[in-house]
């Protein structure tokens, strides 16, 4: 909340993007954001394996799911034109 309110978010358009499911992800997600987990940092593929997804729940084994996954950040501009 305080950056919602010390710089006038809208967390409905707000995307917090990272490369930690344990810390930047969450923060988005505790946070009322949507988030992105972009995969040349900390968490790899094979991480990303490794968590449980198939329940379609949020969080699991501890692990907050981002609501979008980039293989790297240039994915996020989209295409060349």
């Amino acid at each position: 909340n305080l950056l919602k309110e010390e710089y006038d978010f809208d967390l409905d358009r707000t995307l917090m993007v990272g490369d930690r499911l344990d810390t930047d992800v969450k923060f988005g997600k505790d946070g009322g954001m949507k988030s992105a987990l972009v995969l040349t940092g900390c968490t790899t593929v094979d991480k990303l394996m490794d968590v449980d997804g198939s329940s379609g729940m949020d969080d699991v084994d501890g692990e907050p799911l981002p609501h979008i996954i980039f293989p790297h950040m240039g994915m996020m501009a989209g295409p060349k034109k």
